[in-house]
């Protein structure tokens, strides 16, 4: 059972260097393992070698934004179970009702609440994999 007193990774991907590194603070204080990409490009060349549990992005990044970002990993089944939390200053209305992300978090957006947030997916995606486990 060694494998659950292990910590949960998350991939935070942010463009703007300062941003990501508050970012990855928090979450590490947080009690969290922490990777980090400035934009969906490199984001999915560390989900190729790592499988964090979950993805925190940025909407507005160049190269490939926090919304293709979010549809890449829902459409591969290596990737489709990792939750994706979108953060930015400027969310578009229509977007809170696109399937592929697990939550909306509002730049600035208080530490609570942002730990919150990643805390309580990480926790419902544990619960679905164990059931899926169960299952299969």
């Amino acid at each position: 059972m060694e494998a659950s007193n292990k910590k949960p990774t998350v991939l935070v991907v942010e463009d703007h260097a300062d941003s990501r590194e508050m970012l990855c603070e928090l979450l590490r204080q947080g009690g969290l393992s922490v990777l980090a990409a400035s934009d969906g490009v490199e984001a999915i060349a560390f989900l190729q070698s790592h499988m964090p549990a979950l993805v925190l992005t940025d909407l507005r990044m160049p190269r490939m934004d926090g919304m293709e970002l979010a549809r890449y990993i829902k459409s591969h089944e290596r990737y489709a179970h990792i939750p994706v939390v979108l953060i930015s200053a400027n969310l578009p209305a229509a977007s809170a009702r696109i399937p592929t992300i697990a939550a909306f978090l509002l730049k600035p957006c208080s530490v609570d609440h942002l730990l919150g947030t990643v805390t309580g997916l990480l926790r419902q995606s544990a619960q679905s994999q164990a059931q899926r486990s169960l299952q299969g």
